[in-house]
């Protein structure tokens, strides 16, 4: 390229790594989001409770809701609209339902998030606080920086807490693995029952995160966008979406080890309570890694848990924001519409958590479940809105990806519902 007859324009080089480090974001941030509950609970719980049988169960569910989930980035970087929008392009019903069903579930999931994030700081204060005291607590913290519009700061904060969780989880899951049990026994369910049937649906129901929160990442695919003012290529989506769902699979994997090296041989049953049941997590690192580690280990996973936090309660206002958008596009977007939605969010999730938990593993297993049941509705929205705009027929493997990990989850979920109906 040049500028003139001989004068070549010099462009500087970009290093490799920090090419890269610049590329992630969306993907991070949904690496942030699904190692959440999912992660340091339900996997955690899938271990101890059933060795490693609950693994090919865990790769067979990220492998189902990959094509669904890839949507909500490759979509906007394709079409420059959040998947929002491309309901809208379907008609009002599938907007609808998706509000209907978004405005549900999203009290819930916010709920159990921000209890596990307050069980955590439970376990590291130094006095004793009720659960709902910590919960108001890290809402009331997590409302304070995203009004203090520190948010676009998070994006590299993830980028950090996620490569220190990714050095130090895998170290710990390798100084157990002389310890787990990997006979055939370890791997088959002894009992199939009602219990069994319900803890896998709760499992797949957030692994690695629930199938709606594609439209979360697209608000964020095009609030990065406008932010940057530059569109994001499919390219770009597919390395970033990609690296944050190996890393959620990489983690899944090494906290259903843990549990079952650690929790189920110690054969000490699983607590009730948020508090209690984190602070088996962080000894159960700290059994590998030293008495040392244990305020390390602590507070890296509060850190991870107050970002998934941080990165719900943005993504869902976010989403009511695009909605809003969608619905009357020519009505302007003010920022109080924003810091409103906030605040309704956090009230309504602090009072879940005053009025309606009163077991925290039945809780959690209730939350996780609603996603199960909602991934049939996401997966024919986000399938139809790729079809619509002719995205499906360039990427065949996301046609056949989605066809395929929908129908199981289709029949998964027709399953579930025969059983909760008929038995």
């Amino acid at each position: 390229m040049k500028t003139g007859a001989n004068h070549p324009t010099q462009v500087q080089a970009v290093p490799v790594y920090s090419r890269y480090y610049q590329l992630l974001g969306p993907g991070i941030l949904f690496a942030a989001t699904a190692i959440g509950v999912s992660h340091l609970v339900q996997s955690t719980r899938a271990g101890a409770l059933y060795g490693l049988a609950m693994m090919p169960i865990l790769l067979i569910a990220c492998a189902a809701k990959y094509p669904s989930l890839l949507i909500g980035l490759l979509y906007p970087a394709r079409t420059g609209k959040t998947l929002l929008q491309g309901y809208r392009q379907q008609g009002w019903w599938a907007l609808g339902t998706y509000l209907v069903i978004t405005l549900y579930s999203m009290w819930f999931v916010l709920a159990a998030i921000a209890i596990t994030t307050a069980g955590l700081v439970q376990a590291l204060m130094p006095f004793e606080i009720s659960i709902e005291l910590a919960t108001a607590g890290v809402l009331a913290i997590a409302v304070l920086i995203l009004l203090s519009g520190h948010y676009q700061g998070l994006e590299h904060v993830s980028k950090i807490l996620i490569g220190l969780l990714a050095l130090l989880l895998p170290i710990a899951t390798l100084m157990v693995l002389p310890e787990t049990d990997f006979s055939p026994a370890a791997w088959s369910i002894e009992t199939w029952d009602l219990t069994t049937i319900a803890f896998i649906i709760a499992l797949t129901g957030w692994m690695p995160i629930p199938i709606d929160a594609s439209v979360m990442t697209s608000t964020w695919v095009t609030s990065r966008n406008e932010a940057n003012q530059e569109q994001t290529t499919t390219s770009d989506a597919r390395i970033d979406f990609n690296v944050g769902y190996a890393l959620t699979i990489l983690f899944a994997l090494c906290f259903l080890i843990l549990g079952a090296s650690v929790m189920r041989t110690s054969g000490t049953p699983l607590p009730a309570a948020a508090g209690s049941f984190a602070v088996m997590v962080i000894e159960m690192f700290t059994r590998q890694l030293g008495q040392w580690s244990y305020y390390l280990i602590g507070t890296v996973a509060l850190v991870t848990m107050f970002t998934t936090l941080l990165a719900v309660m943005d993504g869902q206002s976010r989403v009511i924001q695009y909605a809003f958008r969608t619905i009357r596009p020519d009505q302007l977007i003010r920022p109080r519409m924003y810091s409103a939605t906030l605040l309704v969010y956090a009230l309504g999730g602090m009072a879940i958590v005053a009025f309606f938990m009163r077991d925290f593993s039945t809780f959690i297993n209730f939350a996780t479940s609603l996603g199960f049941l909602m991934a049939p509705v996401a997966v024919v929205l986000n399938h139809r809105a790729m079809f619509t705009d002719g995205i499906l027929r360039e990427y065949k493997y996301l046609y056949w990806g989605s066809i395929t990990g929908g129908t199981l989850l289709c029949i998964a979920s027709s399953v579930y519902f025969y059983l909760i109906i008929f038995t």
